[in-house]
């Protein structure tokens, strides 16, 4: 007799993430009434908006930093999704659901039938009410924007530190901007070798010579299981406060100092053009933390975030989804200087 893994192992092979994806994209294929799919493709899922819902199908990708290979795999991220996201999103996720082959062979959401795909569902969100699109038309409300900057420093303020060895905090900073370092040298992506060797260099030996820096913000309880991915279009500012998107897919990723998640979150906001919301973000965690953070560690973080974008943004042309797309080497290149800038600051 097979077992039951083995039978859904079977029929999840059978259907091609094809297949899912265009069955997915039909109206008619929701349990509840469809005008309209709009459909947006990234790394690692498709995601389908359909009215005032959203699911997500995450891809039987893998690469060096996540698994998604297998519908067990695949099913653990997505409960991992839901509760990493309740802590800052709770009434926008509304669950997993499963994808199914019914009795007739034929797909379906829901019912009854052979699991052989999960969906993260969840409420839409329209895009004029997320930070990215108000700060590129110019309507970041400041009372709105702070609403969710306090929900941000309630969170950082409730969250269990994450305490570590002080040499082994700082290797794992090491090896992300040593990884980062030889993951731009790609001859196809055409970046200044010698900037990345400066900023790369720099940043090791800023650790090195810190170390004290580093080891006291373990000691004060600030490296924490945080977003992991805080940028502006992940903020949620009507109908009420929201951030959402949390990076489920690795624990190591998302623990980190929090002064580093806000570090990146002001890079972020700097990259569309706002010198403001990223240092009220700031402002209101100092506030109601009293952590007093170098000004040094900022940069050092900022040109760490910059370094690391500047890879995550230029891999697209290695994809096929992505590749004929213009403008990624630019956006690199855009990261690569604004890295350079806060490595700058850190030698000056």
């Amino acid at each position: 007799m097979i077992k039951r893994n083995a039978i859904e192992e079977l029929a999840e092979n059978t259907i091609s993430i094809t297949e899912k994806v265009s069955f997915l994209k039909q109206p008619g294929a929701y349990p509840h009434p469809v005008v309209k799919v709009e459909t947006k493709e990234t790394h690692m899922s498709w995601v389908f908006l359909v009215n005032d819902f959203v699911y997500k199908l995450k891809k039987p990708v893998q690469y060096r930093f996540l698994d998604f290979g297998t519908l067990e795999a695949r099913l653990k991220n997505c409960r991992e999704e839901i509760r990493l996201n309740k802590r800052l999103a709770a009434d926008l996720y509304v669950g997993i659901v499963p994808l199914v082959l019914n009795e007739e062979g034929k797909l379906q959401i829901e019912g009854k039938g052979q699991v052989i795909e999960w969906l993260v569902k969840m409420k839409r969100i329209p895009e004029e009410n997320l930070l990215d699109y108000a700060i590129k038309h110019q309507r970041a409300d400041e009372a709105l924007v702070k609403g969710a900057a306090m929900l941000l420093a309630e969170f950082y303020k409730n969250a269990p530190p994450v305490y570590m060895k002080p040499d082994l905090y700082r290797k794992k900073l090491k090896d992300e901007i040593t990884s980062t370092h030889t993951d731009l040298l790609q001859p196809l992506y055409h970046l200044p070798i010698v900037l990345i060797e400066q900023i790369s260099n720099n940043l090791v030996h800023f650790l090195g010579n810190h170390s004290l820096q580093f080891d006291k913000r373990i000691a004060n309880g600030n490296i924490i299981e945080a977003h992991g991915d805080l940028r502006p279009e992940h903020v949620c500012l009507l109908p009420q406060p929201a951030i959402i998107d949390s990076l489920e897919f690795n624990r190591e990723l998302r623990v980190m100092d929090i002064a580093e998640e806000l570090s990146f979150f002001d890079m972020e906001c700097e990259m569309i053009g706002d010198l403001v919301t990223g240092q009220l973000f700031f402002d209101c965690y100092k506030k109601l933390s009293l952590d007093t953070i170098p000004e040094s560690l900022i940069f050092f973080y900022k040109a760490k975030k910059a370094f690391l974008r500047t890879y995550l943004v230029a891999r697209h042309i290695t994809e096929p989804g992505y590749k004929d797309e213009p403008g990624w080497l630019n956006r690199a290149n855009a990261y690569l200087q604004s890295a350079k800038k806060y490595n700058n600051k850190l030698s000056g």
